[in-house]
C-alpha cells in the first residue's frame, strides 16, 4: 500500500488541469518515492502497436522524448507487458539483448515496465530503470503500478469538448488519419484540422496522442 505522503502527492495534483505539468510531476514523483534513479513516460496505441516519447525524467533534468517512436512488437519483454496489461522486471541482460541497437546504451540496469491502462485499454506506459538498489521487489512492482495509475483515474468533470471534437478525438483514438476523418464524417481535411487543434487547446496539450491520452483520462473518449 502507497504510504500517506505519496498519497497526499498525488491528491495535490488532482486538480492540475494542464496535461504537461501533471506528466512531469507525476514522472518525478517516480524518483521521490521510489529506489528509481530514472523514468521515461511513452504514449500507446494498442492498434498500430506504436509507443511515442513524452518526458524524460533523471535527476533534476526533464528530457523531452518527441523523436521516440516505435513498434513494441519486435521488443518482447515490452510487447508481452504490454499485451498482458501486467507490470514486469526485465533484468539487464534481457534489455540489452531485445531493444533495438541504437537504444542500448542507454540501459545501465535492469528495467521495470509499467503499463498504464484505462477500461482496459492500455493507453501509455513507464519505463523505469537506474535501480537504486541491484533489484525491484514484487510489491515495490506493485506499488509502482499503483501509483502512475492513481494519475490516471477518470475524471469526473464535464466534458469541456463539443459533439464534433469528441466525434474526432474518438477517430484519432481509432488510429484514423485526418483524410480518413474527412471522408466518414464528410467534412473537408481543412475543417477536421480546425476540430483536432480546437480539442488540443482545450485540453491542454502538445500532440496528438496526448490529447488521445488525455481525452481516455478524464472520461470523454474510451
Amino acid at each position: 500500500m502507497l504510504d500517506h505522503a505519496v498519497y497526499a502527492y498525488i491528491k495535490e495534483m488532482a486538480n492540475v488541469t494542464d496535461v504537461k505539468t501533471k506528466s512531469e510531476w507525476m514522472m518525478h514523483g517516480c524518483l521521490r518515492f521510489f529506489p528509481v534513479g530514472r523514468a521515461s513516460l511513452f504514449t500507446y496505441s494498442p492498434l498500430s502497436y506504436l509507443g511515442e516519447g513524452v518526458l524524460l525524467i533523471e535527476g533534476d533534468r526533464t528530457i523531452a522524448l518527441t523523436d521516440v517512436k516505435e513498434d513494441v512488437r519486435p521488443i518482447p519483454p515490452l510487447y508481452q507487458a504490454l499485451t498482458r496489461n501486467r507490470s514486469t522486471f526485465v533484468h539487464r541482460e534481457t534489455v540489452l539483448s531485445s531493444v533495438p541497437p541504437k537504444y542500448r546504451q542507454s540501459f545501465e540496469t535492469s528495467l521495470a515496465i509499467i503499463p498504464i491502462s484505462l477500461r482496459n485499454i492500455i493507453v501509455a506506459f513507464v519505463l523505469v530503470d537506474q535501480m537504486i538498489e541491484k533489484g525491484i521487489r514484487e510489491d515495490e512492482l506493485s506499488l509502482l503500478s499503483q501509483y502512475f495509475h492513481s494519475f490516471f483515474l477518470p475524471s469526473p468533470k464535464k466534458n469541456m469538448l463539443s459533439k464534433r471534437e469528441t466525434e474526432v478525438l474518438q477517430h484519432l483514438a481509432n488510429g484514423y488519419t485526418i483524410k480518413q476523418m474527412a471522408g466518414l464524417m464528410a467534412l473537408s481535411e481543412f475543417t477536421v484540422r480546425d476540430y483536432v487543434s480546437s480539442l488540443m487547446r482545450k485540453l491542454g496539450v502538445n500532440h496528438r496522442a496526448e490529447a488521445v491520452a488525455a481525452g481516455m483520462r478524464k472520461g470523454i473518449i474510451v
